[in-house]
């Protein structure tokens, strides 16, 4: 450009500066005022909610989660599934409430605590013995970290997160609903809380039956050992009324060996009588203190007094011939050991 343009262009800037100044003033308020008028529609958006409720979530501020989260509406759809898959818990006519109580304090109780990791069992056996929760220690952290927003539109969108329970092992998905009210955008609703539960039902009697097997199999070890450190070589069974007429005694003979290399100090028998036909007619069990070493044989008489009149007593007489089935349920061991076999247990209910 050359000098004489370049001195018309300073003298006209001079000459017209004021309305150079307004009109400038004017482009910037007008895109000030475009800018600040995006900025108010993205802030009625579900993406800016959805971005303030994962600021809620890192770290856990139970102030503003309760502002985007309405606790008391997505309860209703958890405590519902939680009565059909559950419904011995908080039973009462109160339940529904009750229910809803423990939740909202369990949720909250849990937003007010400083989440650390859980000591991850790999062991499978150790991992049974671990006692259940509901919640998983590290549940608002893995919310924050896997929260995805899926299908917004403008007044209502879904959020997914995957949350994973360390002792049963499990991962679950949960899918969450937010809409927008007059006071903003909330989160009012738990899409898939009957699934949750029924699933969690589902692995918890996973664990249960896991727990359970657990046990039977130790008293199937257990139960090994005592047949072989005092085999059960016969048992008899006979009766007969004594001289009044009306007392029946059933005796129950049994005869073994100390396999073993200790002393077998005491013991106890569970037993069952039948008929020639195979009815069962009693069961019993019979305890004794009886030393017996190692290599010694052991034989022991069991009296049962029953009255003679009875239903159970004259089907007894009528059956002449007995025979009976013996095991043995607690061997004492002299020393000091004590080897009990368990019925076969229930399932352990941990929420009832």
């Amino acid at each position: 450009m050359s000098l004489p343009a370049v001195a018309s262009l300073i003298a006209f800037t001079r000459k017209h500066t004021f309305v150079l100044a307004a009109i400038l003033l004017v482009i910037l308020a007008a895109v000030g005022g475009y800018s600040g008028w995006r900025h108010y529609q993205f802030r009625q958006t579900a993406e800016f909610a959805f971005s303030q409720l994962k600021d809620a979530l890192r770290p856990v501020k139970p102030a503003d989660l309760a502002v985007r989260v309405d606790f008391a509406a997505i309860t209703k759809p958890l405590v519902k599934a939680v009565v059909q898959h559950y419904p011995a818990l908080k039973q009462g006519p109160n339940q529904t409430r009750d229910l809803s109580d423990m939740i909202q304090i369990g949720l909250l109780k849990q937003a007010r605590i400083k989440e650390e990791p859980a000591k991850e069992e790999t062991d499978e056996v150790a991992r049974l013995k671990t006692p259940l929760y509901l919640l998983p220690p590290t549940f608002y952290t893995q919310l924050a970290e896997t929260l995805t927003l899926q299908n917004p539109t403008d007044t209502t969108a879904l959020i997914a997160a995957k949350v994973r329970h360390p002792v049963l092992n499990k991962e679950f998905s949960i899918l969450l609903r937010m809409d927008k009210t007059p006071e903003g955008w909330r989160v009012d609703d738990f899409v898939n809380a009957e699934d949750i539960v029924r699933q969690f039902r589902e692995y918890q009697m996973e664990r249960m039956v896991a727990q359970r097997q657990i046990i039977l199999d130790k008293n199937a070890n257990i139960k090994k050992r005592m047949e072989d450190i005092l085999p059960i070589r016969s048992c008899t069974a006979s009766a007969g009324l004594i001289s009044d007429g009306k007392t029946l005694l059933v005796v129950v003979n049994v005869k073994s060996k100390n396999n073993s290399s200790v002393m077998v100090s005491n013991m106890d028998l569970f037993t069952k009588i039948y008929a020639p036909d195979g009815t069962e007619l009693l069961q019993r069990y019979l305890n004794a203190v009886q030393p017996t070493a190692s290599g010694e044989d052991f034989e022991r008489n069991w009296t049962i007094e029953l009255d003679g009149e009875s239903a159970l007593g004259k089907a007894i007489l009528s059956a002449r011939k007995l025979t009976c089935d013996a095991s043995w349920k607690t061997l004492g061991m002299a020393n000091g050991e004590v080897l009990h076999f368990a019925v076969a247990p229930a399932l352990l209910e941990e929420f009832q």
